[in-house]
């Protein structure tokens, strides 16, 4: 058999079978101690008790230090935070100061000149808005399913852009908030009668986290197996590639 300028004889082919076959039986157990090692980082959330937007129920975990649990519920601040800048009252506000600022660099350039190239430079000036400094400020405490907790107890990953505000031609103020409240999904360790290892999942539900960490273990295999079957294609053709004279010997 002739592939473009390879000959692939027939001991070359059943090589290449024999090869295939034992690489796709390496293969299963390597999946298989993926799979496992994917399931027991999850086992976590497998396991948990979950709890929707129960507060008796989530209130009797923290009472009965219940170990393991996932909660859905409002998170919302005591008080809040406000500023002169802003009208409403926000969880969380970060104020981020920029200034206009002007800038040069050197530009390089080829010209001919004769039967020779020159790179000459040029100076360019131009303008962008730099980082000036920044202020932050938080509620102090924000209630979970009716349970009061410090800031920092959790943290949140839900910041998000609100405005910018432009004082002058060379300075604005770029503002970023946590919402007053928000929904979302909280794993957590539950000993001493209060909430440890932490782990917010903003705006999702229960249901929807444990549909994605079980899908986590069938994208890992079509990615492995992909991967695979291509390794071993590229490692046939590379050996019917070669000159395997030894074969006919």
């Amino acid at each position: 058999m002739e592939i473009g300028d390879i000959t692939i004889t027939k001991r070359e082919i059943l090589v290449c079978i024999a090869a295939t076959l034992i690489l796709l039986g390496i293969a299963f157990p390597i999946i298989a101690v993926i799979q496992n090692s994917i399931n027991e980082k999850n086992e976590k959330y497998f396991k948990a008790l979950k709890i929707n937007n129960d507060t008796e129920q989530f209130q009797y975990a923290i009472n009965t230090n219940l170990g393991r649990v996932m909660a859905y519920g409002k998170v919302e601040a005591v008080n809040g935070v406000k500023i002169e800048d802003l009208e409403n009252k926000y969880f969380y506000i970060k104020k981020e100061k920029e200034k206009y600022t002007r800038h040069t660099r050197q530009v390089a350039h080829t010209r001919k000149v004769g039967n020779t190239t020159q790179t000459y430079y040029t100076t360019e000036t131009y303008y962008t808005w730099d980082h000036a400094g920044q202020e932050e400020w938080k509620t102090e405490r924000f209630i979970f399913l009716n349970v009061e907790f410090d800031y920092g107890t959790i943290n949140f990953n839900n910041t998000e852009y609100l405005t910018t505000i432009q004082t002058d031609s060379t300075t604005r103020y770029v503002y970023y908030i946590i919402p007053f409240e928000f929904e979302g999904t909280l794993s957590t360790y539950i000993t001493n009668n209060t909430i440890t290892n932490n782990q917010f999942f903003y705006n999702k539900k229960i249901e929807k986290i444990i549909e994605e960490k079980k899908a986590e273990i069938n994208t890992t295999k079509i990615i492995f197996w992909f991967l695979w079957i291509f390794f071993i294609i590229l490692l046939d053709f590379g050996y019917v590639g070669l000159d395997n004279n030894y074969l006919e010997d």
